[in-house]
Formats: structure tokens, C-alpha cells, sequence
């Protein structure tokens, strides 16, 4: 059994809303408890955890999400931004806006989650293979980069022009797939983890307020908001994340982290004199 810091009632109650997203998400407590079949407390614990202290607050929230991510790119450019109060330069509203995003998600964080990952991201048994979206394939590259670093058997799935799924002959129950999913979520993303997490491997998750399917193999899940006055999503808070996931690996193992970064160290200046 792999069991995650979500209980398996709160696991139902994810996949009914990624299956039915956005609908599951705006009806009562009532209809999408007996979606997923399970009760209504379960459902408003499985909010809590997302941070939201009443399930109209969660709503709100998805109905924002909503309104700034279905479109694409182009039509979010086409329609028209809101006029801000005072004038303010995009620069320091902008600023601002990543500055409250990182204090909501400080405030509504899920330590059970984190660790979780982290747990997974230490285990010497399991080596660790990173996957992410169009936009979401340079924070997984950032895990890779930082994580490699400090411990072995790190790499990033490439994602060559068609999707191809060759990685998953190598996938077994000793990789760990951490996947970087925003929404419009990516379906060859979650082709692939299905498929992995089918061969045994563990998966976790990175992605916004709406969940991607992904979410439903899950062993844990981070969630970040994506507020930006720019037609793409920011990745501000899942960067942070990225950061603070690293940052808690090394915490785990100080010694033996340094003395794999003064190994490389070594190796590069021993290069670089030989060129």
C-alpha cells in the first residue's frame, strides 16, 4: 500500500474533482461528497488541508482560478485587464502581487505534505526523475540542477518533440516521478505518470489550486497559486517551492551533502587545468 499524508477517503474526494473540474467543485458539499463517496466532514477536511477554512472560500477561490486560467495565452491577452487603484507601476504591483502569494501559501502550508516529499526525495533507495509541462519544464529542470548536486541518481525526462514514453522501460518500483503540472494540464503528462505509477513507481506532484489529475497516484501534492498581471502564469511560489524542497533535503544530510558539492568542486577545477 502506499500511503501518502492524504487518508484514501481524502484521495476520492480528489479524483472527483479532478474528473468533474470545474462542475464537482461549485455544487454543494453533499453532491461531491456522494460523487466520491465519501462524507460530507471528509470533504471539508480535504479543503482544510488545501487551506481554505470554509468549502464557499475554496469556491471563490476556484471560480478565480478560473477566470484567469481557462483561456489561453492569446485570450487572456484579449481581454481587457482591470484598471488599479493609485496608478500603481506594473513593476511594483507585480512585485506585490508574488510578494501576498508567497505569504498565502506561508500561511495555508501543509507541513505533512512537504515532508512527505521530502521523506521520498532522501530515500538512497529511490532514484529520483523529474518531469514537467510546456511551461512548467524549467522548474523541473531546477529540481534536477539543485538536487543532483547534493545527492545521486537525479535526472530529468527529456521531452522531445512528440512525447516519448522510451523513459518508462527504465521505471520501476525504485524511481520516484516527481511531475510539475499547471493547468491547461498537460494529457501526455498524465499518460506517462499513469503508466509509471502502473510499474511500480512513486509519484508526486507539483502543481496549482485546481489539481491536476495527476493528483489521483499521488503520494503527496504541493499547490501554488499563479496570480501575474502576465498573460502566462506566474511560477513565483512554485519556484520557492522547488527551493525550500532542496533547502530541507540537504538540512536531512549537511555532512554528506558537503562533501558531494567539494567533490564536484574538486572535479571542475581538476577540468578546467586540464584544458
Amino acid at each position: 500500500m502506499r500511503n501518502g499524508a492524504q487518508s484514501g477517503a481524502e484521495r476520492k474526494v480528489a479524483a472527483a474533482l479532478s474528473e468533474t473540474f470545474p462542475t464537482g467543485a461549485l455544487g454543494t458539499v453533499e453532491v461531491l461528497a456522494n460523487r466520491a463517496g465519501v462524507s460530507g466532514p471528509t470533504v471539508l477536511r480535504y479543503v482544510n488541508k488545501l487551506g481554505f477554512s470554509r468549502f464557499a472560500d475554496f469556491q471563490a477561490a476556484v471560480m478565480q482560478e478560473l477566470d484567469r486560467q481557462l483561456g489561453s495565452p492569446a485570450v487572456q491577452m484579449a481581454t481587457p485587464s482591470e484598471p488599479q487603484d493609485g496608478g500603481e507601476h506594473l513593476y511594483r504591483r507585480t512585485l506585490l502581487m508574488q510578494a501576498e502569494a508567497l505569504r498565502r501559501v506561508a500561511d495555508r502550508a501543509v507541513p505533512a505534505e512537504f515532508d512527505r516529499i521530502v521523506d521520498l526525495l532522501t530515500d538512497p533507495k529511490l532514484t529520483i526523475r523529474a518531469l514537467g509541462g510546456r511551461y512548467s519544464r524549467n522548474l523541473a529542470q531546477r529540481l534536477v540542477l539543485h538536487l543532483g548536486q547534493v545527492r545521486t541518481q537525479v535526472s530529468l525526462i527529456e521531452r522531445p518533440l512528440g512525447f516519448a514514453f522510451d523513459p518508462l522501460v527504465d521505471i520501476g518500483p525504485r524511481d520516484l516521478l516527481v511531475v510539475f503540472d499547471y493547468r491547461r494540464y498537460q494529457q501526455d503528462l498524465m499518460a506517462f505518470a499513469k503508466a509509471a505509477w502502473g510499474q511500480g513507481a512513486r509519484i508526486v506532484l507539483l502543481t496549482d489550486l485546481s489539481r491536476s489529475p495527476v493528483a489521483e497516484l499521488a503520494e503527496a501534492v504541493l499547490i501554488s497559486p499563479d496570480e501575474s498581471p502576465s498573460p502566462f502564469a506566474s511560477r513565483v511560489v512554485a519556484t520557492a517551492q522547488v527551493e525550500a524542497l532542496v533547502a530541507a533535503v540537504v538540512a536531512r544530510d549537511r555532512d554528506a551533502a558537503r562533501r558531494r558539492l567539494e567533490r564536484i568542486e574538486a572535479l571542475r577545477r581538476d577540468g578546467q587545468g586540464d584544458a
